[in-house]
């Protein structure tokens, strides 16, 4: 029967992680998921918990049948538990109103929060912290020593946990949603009530014929509560102490492996079963540790001080052992302390049942204020590394508030005291030689290491409350060509070509059908490319930015991004610190534009920014006629979750169209209540104003009739598309499996069957055949666009396989008047002009400043002054094949076909004696020989515009 409460407490610790998982969920959708919001639901749940510790300590003495009383508790768990899924959702709009009113007074809002999360949490917070010194009674009838009892319940319990952690986030919210997975949380509960009736007559009938006693009675006997000894005060400060240095580094490890792993909440999942695993495994040990040597317990100081050197020594292997699982030791250990701290509070508060309840009231606080520090002042302010080394040294601290007891030796443990002594010099000079630089000279430059190696260097960092922020910057000439912002060790946004082109989109293509724009709403800035495009908007009158993390705006502003007309400093912009669906759920306000781009679907507390719940209050808060622009990442997601975003955003929006950015960089558009008919001005009024035309120009979209090229479908073709894929709703966030991205998503089938919806004749098809396109699109620029999706099919091919090379070069430069397209295919783009122009005029030498200028050259059509461009960069460089082809381009369209035929030969020539050399990065050699023979071959040139 020990063995079944064990059982019991098990399912308990299953049930407790998944509510919590749930709970964690729900609140943020309804509190938001900012780290303020996230940190007070968690400070509410663990105070909800140390309340039932408390009540535990003064009433549970007097329980006489305590599995009675903890089956009932479990019930009251499972029924509030489950009772809070479906009531958290339809509290929103309820609570909106007011959190709504103190949107930007935070000192205000955040109280609201934690008093709002700690009712919503307090009867199964409280009953689920009551139930381990019920147990604690319990079992302790047969087992008289109080350490081995703890131990293994503590050890059952936590392990119960990491089932369900892992059970919730691998399988049970994917099979059967967040309702579904409720319903099984309670039936655990349900499960744990009944076999704790079941056995309780039983139970104490069996203890009863073991020691001749009327257990029951005994057990509902008062029992005074002596005052605590300050032995006893201290064993609760080294309780406290733990808690709040175990949490403290739970928060700092997972801060610091996400340096190196993707933050997915599977990941999470993971990093927090190790972690319990860990204590788990230190209950383990300490009960059978104690049931062997029940003096052991002795040895607390000891074990502290094990704790804080295998924190240290953690941090130094992290990296190098499995990333989170380097936690596990350290986790080990706290298991252990824990116990042994119970035991040593024992002998000061002799009731089992009080000694059980302040141990873990004692270890929650300062779990929470451990958590809390770590999060909001130590990682801020001092960084990971030094959060590292306090935290080890709080582990002294432990070890000095238990010192007491430690020293209460017996002659025959002298060894143990010297041992303790050398355990304490051992550990100050550990800390003495704590290994301060290795962060900066060691895990930054291996976290930054796969985005340096284009030449770029690191211009700014900065350790936030939310994560580990890098600006990379990547020169030209000694000017800055692009910035790459890298968050806890992911790139997150830049400012390369491609990603100008996609994130201006988001800005520029509501504008087109939506010319009167007033107000603008972009939820989360990035790099502020879209932000800066908003700016460009001269119609607009107001730019709201939401975004979570104060420490990207605060950096963004001091990097040079933006030297000139930083979008931030628009007297237009307001920029809120807040979670981005909050926001919306809060806000009374109205815009003409929605645009966002978030980070990736896959990422911890992102899904519900892609989900049909969150898009329909997209379109609740557009004014009529207004457009929301979504990005979707298909590269980073399988088809069947690419396809429930989707569904998702066409259930919201009724004329939902899908475009592609850049690539598989997609966007998904939706409006209020457009009635169509914009005219040929109004539709064009953008590239007739000078800042939008310029940047429209240098991400490729030089005309109107090029933006219509970008459409992949309007909502009959999702419709088809997505077929009968359910959509991603709150209910069921794994439909974006929370797996890692990069890895499981770009998939040949997957990126076959997105190349399938970008091909150029089915895009063009459904352009010509859409409703949606011929209510929105003036008729002269409708039938202007179709011609120009033959461009289309280039850029596709360049951004989306890399497969584009000089045959479609020429057909840009013979074919088009476009300017920006061939730039692009020669790795270039408008926006590196002024730094050309400023290294001609520090007359820099180099071959890359000459094969731009070259590029530019072609661009103009000026194809002489391109093959003096490309004579000088080969006079520095004669060994590149690559430029040698763009040369006999250049010399085929000036019409200068014997020289193109003389450096064909020679080049054909070179790779016959070096094959390994010949042409890496051009483009195939097969389609670059028999494109050239056909143009040699019919004395094809361009004369019309060789002059130019």
């Amino acid at each position: 029967m020990s063995l079944v409460l064990c059982l019991i407490f098990f399912l308990s610790g299953a049930s407790a992680l998944i509510f919590e998982t749930l709970w964690f969920r729900l609140v943020g959708l309804t509190l938001g998921n900012s780290v303020w919001a996230s940190s007070i639901v968690l400070s509410s749940f663990m105070a909800g918990l140390a309340l039932g510790n408390l009540l535990a300590a003064r009433h549970g003495p007097r329980i006489r049948r305590p599995l009675v009383a903890y089956a009932g508790l479990e019930v009251a768990i499972g029924a509030t538990g489950f009772a809070l899924v479906p009531i958290l959702p339809g509290l929103t709009p309820l609570l909106n109103p007011l959190l709504g009113t103190f949107l930007d007074t935070p000192w205000i809002l955040n109280p609201l929060r934690l008093l709002i999360s700690f009712a919503l949490l307090l009867v199964p917070a409280t009953a689920m912290g009551a139930t381990l010194p019920l147990l604690v009674k319990t079992l302790s009838l047969r087992e008289p020593n109080f350490g081995r009892v703890l131990g293994r319940l503590y050890g059952w319990n936590t392990l119960g946990a990491v089932a369900g952690a892992l059970g919730g986030e691998v399988f049970l919210i994917g099979a059967v949603g967040m309702l579904g997975t409720g319903l099984v949380a309670a039936f655990l509960n349900g499960v744990a009530a009944v076999f704790a009736l079941a056995i309780a007559p039983k139970f104490l009938a069996a203890v009863s014929n073991e020691t001749g006693a009327a257990v029951s009675k005994e057990m509902g006997a008062a029992v005074s509560a002596p005052p605590l000894s300050p032995e006893g005060r201290r064993l609760l400060a080294a309780a406290f102490l733990s808690g709040a240095t175990l949490l403290g580094l739970e928060v700092v490890w997972f801060r610091f492996t996400l340096l190196f792993i993707n933050g997915t909440s599977l990941a999470f999942a993971f990093m927090l079963s190790v972690v319990l695993c860990g204590i788990a495994v230190g209950g383990f040990i300490a009960s059978w540790w104690l049931k062997f040597r029940p003096l052991a317990y002795k040895l607390t100081p000891l074990i502290a001080l094990v704790s804080g050197a295998t924190a240290v020594f953690t941090y130094i292997s992290l990296p190098d052992v499995l990333g989170s699982l380097s936690a596990g030791p350290v986790s080990v250990m706290s298991g252990v302390l824990f116990i042994f701290l119970g035991r040593s509070l024992e002998e000061e508060i002799p009731d089992k049942t009080r000694a059980a309840a302040w141990l873990t009231f004692a270890n929650t606080v300062g779990a929470v204020v451990g958590s809390l520090i770590a999060g909001f002042v130590l990682i801020p302010s001092v960084g990971l590394e030094l959060s590292f080394f306090i935290l080890a040294l709080w582990y002294g601290g432990v070890a000095l508030s238990s010192l007491r007891a430690g020293f209460r030796l017996s002659p025959r443990t002298r060894g143990e005291a010297t041992t303790l002594r050398l355990a304490g010099v051992g550990f100050v000079l550990l800390l003495a030689f704590f290994p301060f630089g290795l962060m900066k000279n060691h895990y930054f430059p291996m976290v930054l290491g796969p985005y340096l190696g284009d030449g770029s260097q690191v211009e700014a960092v900065r350790e936030g409350l939310t994560e580990a922020a890098f600006y990379l910057r990547k020169d030209l000439f000694g000017q800055p060509r692009y910035h790459r912002l890298v968050t806890n060790g992911i790139s997150m946004s830049t400012t390369t070509f491609r990603a100008k082109r996609y994130m201006r989109l988001f800005a520029f293509w509501p504008v087109a059908v939506h010319p009167e724009a007033t107000r603008a709403l972009l939820i989360s800035y990035g790099v502020g490319v879209t932000a800066r495009a908003l700016t460009d908007i001269d119609t607009l009158e107001s730019i709201d930015v939401v975004d979570i993390s104060q420490n990207l705006i605060d950096l963004s502003q001091e990097v040079s991004v933006f030297p000139e007309d930083h979008p931030l400093q628009d007297p237009r912009v307001t920029v809120h610190i807040e979670d981005g669906r909050f926001f919306l759920q809060t806000t009374e306000q109205e815009f003409d534009i929605i645009t966002a781009e978030p980070p990736p679907p896959k990422n911890a507390g992102i899904v519900n920014l892609y989900s049909q719940e969150y898009f329909e209050l997209l379109h609740d808060r557009l004014a009529p006629r207004g457009v929301a622009t979504y990005w979707l990442p298909v590269y980073q997601l399988r088809v069947n979750e690419a396809k429930a975003i989707t569904k998702g955003f066409c259930l919201a929006f009724a004329d939902c169209s899908l475009w592609t950015g850049a690539g598989t960089e997609w966007m998904l558009v939706g409006t209020r209540e457009h009635p169509g008919g914009t005219n040929q001005e109004d539709f064009g009024a953008q590239w007739s104003k000078p800042r939008a035309a310029k940047r429209l120009s240098a991400i490729g979209l030089e005309s109107p009739e090029l933006l219509g090229t970008l459409f992949l479908g309007d909502a009959g073709f999702l419709a088809e598309w997505t077929g009968d894929t359910p959509p991603l709703t709150d209910n069921y966030p794994h439909r974006v499996y929370p797996d890692v991205p990069y890895l499981s998503a770009p998939s040949k089938p997957s990126q076959s069957e997105y190349l399938r919806v970008m091909a150029e004749r089915g895009a063009r098809d459904r352009f010509k055949e859409s409703d949606f396109i011929r209510s929105l699109w003036p008729e002269e620029t409708y039938q202007q666009t179709l011609d120009y999706f033959q461009y289309q099919t280039i850029v596709n091919q360049h951004l989306a396989r890399g497969g584009a090379g000089i045959p479609e070069l020429h057909f840009l430069l013979t074919q088009s008047e476009l300017r920006s397209l061939p730039l692009m295919l020669m790795t270039t783009d408008e926006e590196d002009v002024p730094i050309l122009e400023d290294a001609v005029r520090r007359n820099v030498q180099d071959p890359m400043l000459d094969y731009l200028l070259a590029a530019h050259a072609m661009g103009d059509r000026d194809y002489h002054r391109a093959v003096e461009h490309f004579d000088r960069a080969l006079a520095h460089d004669p060994g590149s094949a690559e430029l040698v082809r763009f040369r006999i381009l250049a010399l085929v369209l000036s019409g200068e076909q014997e020289k193109a035929r003389e450096s064909a030969e020679a080049l054909r020539a070179r790779e016959a004696r070096q094959p390994g050399q010949a042409g890496q990065g051009a483009q195939s050699d097969t389609r670059f020989w028999a494109w050239l023979e056909t143009v040699l071959n019919s004395g094809a040139s361009s004369e019309s515009t060789a002059g130019r």
